[in-house]
């Protein structure tokens, strides 16, 4: 009977873990109306399946799966959960999406799986979801994408790719699909064809194509008419020149086609022309004093201007940008006009929600949260805002006349997600401002005035992923100011005026992307500073003066571990002269530091055998060892081996024979001493006999005892 018992509770055991758990009737996840529609919100429950899980069969409802450990999705994975309208799989450490995972959910029109490690898309990666309107994969390791991964999403239209690996899209791989917003940004993509690409997205309302290494030549003229021909209201990207040299920070919108293909129109490719002497270039920057530029607002930077987005300076001419950085992440449709049932309670929700003057708000994001536009208002303090919008998920102040943000000024402001400070006059950031900005993930503050970043300025932005610090006037960055951000994946310092990086400047932060282009290095520290950019994708150096002396070896040495498409252009020397524009990449070790190399061979006639590397390629360590032909040293040292050995063999015969020609020697002179010591003694007993004449013991001799004595000797 007991042995049934425990039978029968073997078997229950075994039937429990097959039958799946409905996340919300057993509150395994935390499911709640909001404006009518069923969130369940399962975020950072740990869950590595979700196999024995089922979501409400009788209603529809939207997905969270954020921040669990959903590395890998097997085949139907999601094939109890198939009432979901959209899927949220956010930091998993997803890196692999076998086909047929989304098979069951044909409802899912929203797919986010962007800040996770995919590497590839494959043809049939989002089979099952037919519907799908809305994909983000932005913020992972996106680099091969096969033509055919979106043939059958046959309703997409918004699809965020920004801040991956990709260099080039394959031909066709929009055919058939109604893409209307598109985001490339921070790719590897150096031109985009018209055939096969472009031309599969005429109805497009939005694209941004910004910091991609775009090579501005005859193949990108195409992408120049395209562009032109949008319709207006459309979002464009600016697309910026990173090569030819001549090019370099040009705006595509702003050049003409016969400066991309000059062979083309008859005119002289500048590019072959012999590069300007230092004076040119001190009259090209307006004099001998490199830094403090003067703000040009007319426009962006242009190559050896007075401003400089590229290679030919580093000032601020791209304060006023004609397209502004906007939310990467929460990219949809312009908001329609709302009409019938869904338009009215859109408006009603408006309605109820607080808009200041003079500022333009809608609904933004999956949650439909309040977004705040005062871009350009010429408000001069937040505090100006009124009423304030303290429910607002994304606030647009860009381009105002803010001179200040004060420690007070955004308490209340606890759902902000997005805040742009961007283009205004800001030279100063109370300590603490951000201590309630918890769920604040991007924050712009490019174009402004900072000098000096401390800890406290960034205290309270525990969540903060993306920081944009770009065209300021940063000449000093404190040990550990970025500590506060722990979740910091995205860091923009370019254009400013910074000489030197603390020790520990990056410590407690994983950065993916860090910009740092167009300052004032001469080097950069590896230890206590690169070397914690352990989770480094993309880092951009172009336009500093690299010092290519001594200094900067341990940097170049850093520069050459890291992956070909890891920097972005290229790390040419401003000093010495006889290395002006080379990339230090490419100039060998001991051409770049010779005194240290005299230390440690100061035999001149070994310098040329030292280093039998040629200037085109990388050398791989501080100082080069004497390199040796493999043919001379192998022998070498069979030789000496061979050699070697025989000696000690020779050695060891000639020890064993002395040996064994001392124990001769010794043999036969004992033996003749015994002999005769027994003659001695033989004569004396027979003449003498043992005892004397006088009949006592014979002591002058004792023959026996001497005798046993030598025979043990």
């Amino acid at each position: 009977m007991l042995l049934w018992i425990v039978l029968l509770n073997a078997a229950l055991c075994v039937a429990s873990g097959n039958v799946t758990r409905d996340v919300c009737k057993e509150q395994i996840c935390s499911c709640n109306e909001i404006e009518g529609d069923l969130h369940i919100d399962c975020e950072k429950r740990s869950f590595t399946t979700l196999q024995h899980l089922t979501g409400p069969s009788s209603q529809f409802y939207h997905l969270l799966l954020h921040g669990n450990s959903l590395s890998r999705l097997f085949p139907n994975e999601f094939a109890n959960f198939y009432n979901a309208v959209s899927l949220h799989l956010e930091n998993n450490g997803l890196h692999d999406i076998v086909p047929g995972a989304f098979l069951g959910l044909q409802l899912v029109k929203r797919l986010h799986i962007n800040n996770n490690k995919i590497r590839s898309f494959r043809k049939s990666t989002f089979l099952g979801l037919d519907d799908l309107e809305y994909l983000q994969a932005d913020f992972n390791l996106l680099r091969d994408i096969d033509p055919a991964v979106f043939r059958d999403l046959n309703k997409l239209e918004v699809l965020i790719l920004n801040d991956n690996l990709i260099s080039a899209l394959p031909i066709n791989v929009f055919q058939h699909v109604p893409i209307t917003h598109l985001d490339l940004r921070g790719n590897r993509i150096k031109t985009l064809p018209y055939e096969g690409i472009l031309e599969q997205i005429p109805g497009i309302a939005e694209v941004l194509l910004e910091d991609n290494p775009w090579d501005c030549n005859c193949d990108l003229v195409s992408l120049k008419e395209w562009l032109e021909n949008i319709p207006h209201n459309a979002l464009i990207g600016r697309v910026i020149c990173e090569a030819p040299t001549r090019l370099q920070g040009s705006d595509l919108n702003e050049t003409s086609e016969a400066d991309l293909c000059p062979s083309q129109n008859g005119a002289v490719d500048t590019s072959l022309v012999a590069p300007p002497t230092q004076e040119e270039i001190s009259e090209t920057r307006g004099g001998p004093t490199p830094y403090k530029p003067s703000r040009d607002a007319s426009g962006p930077p242009t190559p050896g201007g007075g401003g400089g987005g590229g290679g030919g300076g580093h000032g601020h001419g791209a304060k006023n940008r004609s397209k502004s950085r906007e939310n990467w992440q929460l990219k949809t449709k312009p908001t329609p006009v709302l009409t019938g049932v869904n338009g009215d309670r859109e408006q009603q929700q408006l309605h109820n929600m607080t808009c200041p003057q003079p500022c333009n708000c809608k609904l933004v994001g999956s949650r439909q949260g309040l977004g705040v536009n005062c871009e350009g208002k010429k408000i001069e303090s937040l505090s100006n805002l009124k009423p304030k919008p303290l429910a607002a998920h994304e606030l647009n102040m860009r381009d105002n006349n803010i001179h200040a943000v004060k420690k007070n000024q955004l308490l209340g402001y606890s759902s902000l997600n997005l805040l742009d400070l961007g283009g205004n006059n800001i030279k100063v950031i109370d300590n603490s401002t951000f201590l309630n900005q918890s769920e604040l993930r991007w924050l712009y503050m490019d174009k402004n005035y900072l000098d000096t970043l401390i800890a406290e300025m960034f205290v309270g932005l525990v969540n903060l992923e993306y920081l944009s610090l770009e065209y300021n006037d940063i000449q000093l960055i404190v040990a550990g100011a970025f500590g506060p951000m722990p979740n910091l994946r995205v860091l923009f310092l370019n254009n400013n005026l910074l000489k030197s990086l603390p020790v520990d400047a990056f410590l407690g932060i994983s950065l993916s992307k860090i910009s740092l282009h167009n300052n004032y290095f001469p080097y950069l520290p590896v230890a206590g500073v690169l070397d914690q950019l352990n989770s480094i994708i993309q880092i951009d150096l172009h336009g500093n003066p690299w010092d290519c002396s001594c200094n900067i070896l341990p940097f170049k040495q850093w520069t050459e571990k890291l992956g070909a498409d890891v920097i972005v252009s290229d790390l040419k020397c401003e000093s010495p002269e006889e290395f002006w524009k080379r990339d230090f990449r490419y100039v060998r070790n001991d051409l770049m530091c010779r005194k240290l190399y005299d230390k440690v061979s100061p035999n001149p006639e070994s310098k040329n055998s030292t280093f039998a590397q040629d200037s085109g390629t990388r050398s791989n360590s501080y100082l080069e060892p004497n390199r040796v032909s493999i043919s001379v040293l192998v022998p070498g040292l069979l030789l000496v081996f061979v050699t070697s050995a025989f000696t000690v063999v020779g050695m060891l015969v000639f020890i064993l024979r002395n040996r064994k020609r001392s124990k001769r020697r010794e043999g036969n002179s004992s033996a003749s001493e015994i002999n005769s010591l027994q003659t001695v003694c033989d004569s004396s007993y027979w003449h003498s006999g043992p005892y004397n004449a006088d009949g006592g013991a014979h002591r002058g001799f004792d023959c026996s005892t001497h005798l046993t004595t030598t025979n043990d000797a």
